[in-house]
């Protein structure tokens, strides 16, 4: 007798909590949206921004703010905000007072492509990204007969350059030579390095850093017009 009340017991109290959650569900479902707020993650970059972000969904009668959270869709807030051309990833959620959050991480550049024709960025998974009107980005820029392809050459060299500190604040230019081998221009002397095609990228900037480190301290930054890099085991200076 004494168990079968424990066990009695046990399911009342599960009914109990059963009922409970069911009503809390329900009432999550008519709370109203008090508040609303994009978080953009830290970055150097300023594509987005909140007020961007409310006027995208108020235009797509999307707005959370007022609605009641069975009006809210969540998912098509997500779509539309991912949508844009400079946004990663989002993450749009309610908190347990029914608010929502959406959480922004941007697209990052690493270089911009200047052509007669066409300009863009290049972002870090190599891929085409349009211009904003809002933000430009000071980056690395490409000119010349530019023949991009997502994730080839071109972008390994860009990538190469962004990622290394010394490369990234020394050189400001790559120019694309009819033929498709590259010239650098530095920020620092009026010489101009030939890299040739964009292969061995790891071994020519071993050799150019070394000759930064050697013959241009030794002989100045302004002695030459040009550094080629396209030879194996040297390089060949062309005196002013």
């Amino acid at each position: 007798m004494k168990k079968a009340f424990e066990i009695l017991s046990w399911l009342m109290l599960i009914a109990v909590i059963v009922l409970l959650m069911a009503f809390s569900v329900k009432n999550q479902q008519i709370v109203e949206c008090q508040k609303f707020e994009v978080v953009v993650t830290s970055s150097e970059n300023h594509f987005i921004n909140d007020k961007m972000i409310n006027e995208l969904l108020s235009n797509k009668n999307l707005h959370p703010l007022g609605k009641i959270r069975a009006e809210i869709a969540m998912d098509e807030i997500e779509k539309n905000i991912g949508n844009h051309t400079s946004i990663k990833e989002v993450n749009a959620y309610f908190d347990i007072a029914g608010n929502v959050f959406v959480e922004i991480l941007q697209r990052s550049p690493i270089a911009r492509v200047e052509t007669e024709n066409n300009s863009f960025y290049i972002d870090e998974n190599g891929k085409r990204m349009p211009l904003s009107k809002v933000y430009t980005a000071r980056r690395l820029v490409i000119t010349g007969k530019v023949n991009f392809q997502e994730k080839g050459d071109l972008f390994l060299l860009a990538k190469f350059i962004n990622e290394n500190p010394f490369w990234k604040a020394q050189i400001m230019q790559i120019h694309t030579e009819e033929n498709g081998e590259l010239i650098l221009i530095p920020r620092v002397g009026s010489q101009q390095i030939v890299f040739g095609k964009p292969i061995n990228i790891a071994t020519k900037f071993s050799k150019l850093k070394l000759f930064y480190e050697k013959g241009i301290l030794e002989r100045g930054w302004n002695n030459y017009s040009h550094i080629n890099l396209k030879f194996k085991n040297q390089i060949v200076c062309t005196k002013k």
